[in-house]
C-alpha cells in the first residue's frame, strides 16, 4: 500500500507541476504577444509618421524649387538694369561682342 500511495502523490505532483507550467507559460506567451502587438503599433505609426514627413518634405523642396527659379529668373531680368543704372554698357553676348569695342 505504500509503494501504491507513492506512485499516487507522484502522479498528483507531476500533473500539477505540469499545469503550473502551463499556466506559466501560457501567462509568459501572452505578455509577449502584447508586448510585440505593442511595438508594432509604435512602428506602423512611426511608419506613417516617416510617411507624412516625406510627403511634407517633397512638397516644400517643389516650393523651394520654384522659389529658387523664380528667384534666378528675377536676377536674371535685374543685372540689366542694374548695370544700366551704374553706367555700365550692356553685354552684348549673343552677338559676339562685348558692348565694350
Amino acid at each position: 500500500m505504500n509503494v501504491l500511495t507513492i506512485i499516487c502523490w507522484s502522479v498528483v505532483a507531476a500533473t500539477v507541476a505540469w499545469g503550473l507550467t502551463l499556466r506559466r507559460a501560457a501567462a509568459a506567451i501572452a505578455i509577449l504577444r502584447l508586448d510585440t502587438e505593442r511595438e508594432i503599433r509604435h512602428w506602423q505609426d512611426q511608419a506613417a509618421r516617416a510617411r507624412s514627413r516625406a510627403v511634407q518634405l517633397e512638397r516644400e523642396l517643389v516650393r523651394w524649387s520654384d522659389g529658387c527659379r523664380q528667384g534666378r529668373e528675377d536676377v536674371v531680368n535685374m543685372v540689366p538694369m542694374l548695370l544700366a543704372a551704374h553706367g555700365h554698357q550692356p553685354c552684348l553676348c549673343q552677338t559676339g561682342t562685348d558692348g565694350g569695342s
